[in-house]
């Protein structure tokens, strides 16, 4: 074989090479994020609930989270600032676990009935809604990665603030005794009172 055509099947097999290696790294539909779900789900509690949830509130707030660089120049370089639309939702009701049978009195024809104290039973993040809609980074920093879990956090609390400012533990206690006035003067007890003491968040 002559040194021209030993040259070109080297150029050849090389073209090869680099057309095989880019098919093997660039093909598409091997990028993006895998997720496995298929490990064993491990029960660390069991809890048996007494609750009755008798108010939602669903808020929106946007919350403000930065570092400080420490002065106008170094959040040039350093700072890190993130705007966070926090959208959640907060249940209110009554624990019932702790209802005995002294708190219910009979007569012949009425109940009285005493609830505990409302309070709230949960505040959650939807996070399909919820958001970073704008971050701003210094020029040498790479941002603190907890910054926005510490938004979120913020966020729950501020939500909760929220609804313990607009009433919802009010409104909890009004509805609970709507609800159950009603079902107890299905069963029969049209003159049932239902006693709440008034709930602090």
């Amino acid at each position: 074989m002559t040194m021209r055509a030993t040259a070109t099947v080297s150029l050849i097999t090389l073209l090869a090479g680099i057309g095989l290696a880019s098919w093997f790294f660039l093909r598409p539909g091997d990028s993006g994020t895998r997720i496995d779900t298929s490990r064993a789900a491990v029960i660390k509690e069991m809890r048996q609930l007494g609750r009755l949830e008798t108010s939602s509130f669903t808020i929106e707030k946007i919350i403000e989270a930065k570092k400080d660089g420490g002065g106008p120049w170094r959040n040039i370089l350093f700072g890190d600032k993130l705007l966070l639309i926090a959208h959640g939702e907060v249940v209110a009701g009554y624990d019932l676990s702790g209802l005995s049978e002294d708190d219910v009195e009979k007569t012949s024809d009425s109940l009285r009935v005493r609830l505990p104290a409302p309070q709230i039973l949960s505040v959650r993040l939807d996070n399909e809604k919820t958001r970073v809609y704008d971050r701003d980074q210094g020029i040498l920093t790479r941002g603190d990665k907890d910054l926005e879990s510490e938004a979120r956090l913020a966020a729950e609390q501020s939500i909760r603030d929220a609804a313990c400012a607009a009433g919802i533990l009010g409104e909890a206690e009004e509805n609970a005794v709507k609800q159950l006035k009603a079902v107890l003067g299905a069963l029969g007890y049209p003159d049932s009172i239902i006693q709440s003491p008034a709930g602090t968040c």
